[in-house]
């Protein structure tokens, strides 16, 4: 083989070995930076304004505020309580709420936590933050499309009501509880002294916020957020008269369970007696924008009244809980 012929095969070797130094690193990065593309676009699904709505001396739960294709949804995710925007944020899910179930309470890192989706249907969507000591904050979600109204029920009572869940009666006393939509329950009870009501969310959680109705006080304030009425608190066959949201939905009515034999009614006629004011003593402060600083609801005076919208018991799926940051970061490059 000649000179020449010798130094052309090793120029050659020499380049195709040159080009696999080079080309393998590539094919590496290439390799590991396929998943993250698809980490960082199953971010995006649960990416949203971020507010940190809960935090004590060593935790701190943060919400992460959609209003998409999907409807509103908040996701609630454990972080530390000096998180900060501009901090990571794809932590572990503990809660969310969406317009179908809207209302979830944490059984894990912060238990008792306990978020709602107020005025769910609507394109301005509120989220409730109540804290295992009771304080209650409001977010404003960035603003969205209304849900689209369902068949209108029908707004005549029926001859005979049927019972979300069985009669209770203890003496002179029958309770019952029924579905008036949204999630909330009223526990209508009749005895000697004649009806009254109050109210649950949908896992039985009492919310006290609106009191209590019965003679004295028999309808809720405007300033409650729902209707709910007491008609014919006198008499003998006593209704409930209730809507719980806003549109064109129709008001619902339930008949109040019979007294057992045996049992007399007192006083058939009247007037409620020093009922109190209807709109005494109750400031809602609603954050305005798309994440506005959490406002109270305070209660004081003769009401005891909250935004209240919904409030089914829940378990979301929290796909996508985990995210990679550093692969999603990698595929930015």
């Amino acid at each position: 083989m000649s000179t020449y012929a010798r130094t052309s095969l090793r120029a050659a070797i020499a380049t195709v070995a040159l080009a696999g130094a080079f080309l393998a690193p590539a094919a590496a990065f290439a390799a590991t930076s396929a998943p993250a593309a698809a980490s960082a676009s199953s971010a995006d699904r649960y990416d949203g304004e971020k507010v940190l709505v809960y935090k004590d001396a060593s935790h701190g739960v943060l919400a992460v505020l959609r209003n998409g294709a999907e409807g509103p949804e908040a996701w609630l995710r454990a972080a530390g309580p000096n998180w900060k925007p501009g901090d990571a944020w794809a932590f572990r899910v503990v809660g969310a709420v969406t317009r179908q179930e809207p209302s979830v309470t944490v059984t894990e890192f912060v238990p008792g936590l306990k978020a709602q989706l107020l005025k769910a249907d609507t394109a301005t969507p509120v989220l409730r933050i109540t804290a295992p000591d009771g304080s209650v904050k409001t977010y404003a979600l960035p603003q969205g499309t209304a849900a689209k109204p369902s068949p209108k029920p029908s707004g005549k009572p029926s001859a005979k009501p049927k019972p979300s869940e069985p009669v209770d009666t203890k003496g002179c006393t029958v309770t019952r509880r029924e579905n008036i939509g949204a999630g909330m329950l009223a526990v209508l009870t009749m005895g000697t002294k004649g009806p009254s009501v109050t109210f649950e969310a949908g896992d039985h959680a009492p919310v006290t916020g609106l009191g209590k109705l019965d003679r004295r006080r028999p309808k809720l304030p405007v300033s409650a957020g729902i209707y709910a009425e007491i008609l014919n608190p006198y008499g003998s066959a006593p209704q409930l008269k209730a809507k719980t949201q806003g549109g064109d939905d129709t008001y619902g009515y339930a008949a109040f369970p019979k007294l057992p034999k045996g049992c007399t009614l007192d006083g058939t006629s009247g007037t409620p007696v020093n009922a109190p004011t209807q709109n005494g003593g109750q400031t809602t402060v609603v954050p305005k924008g798309a994440v506005a600083a959490g406002a109270d609801i305070k209660q004081g005076g003769g009401d005891d009244t909250a935004l209240i919208a919904g409030g089914a018991g829940l378990a979301v799926v929290a796909a996508g809980g985990y995210v990679v940051l550093r692969r999603r970061n990698a595929a930015r490059i």
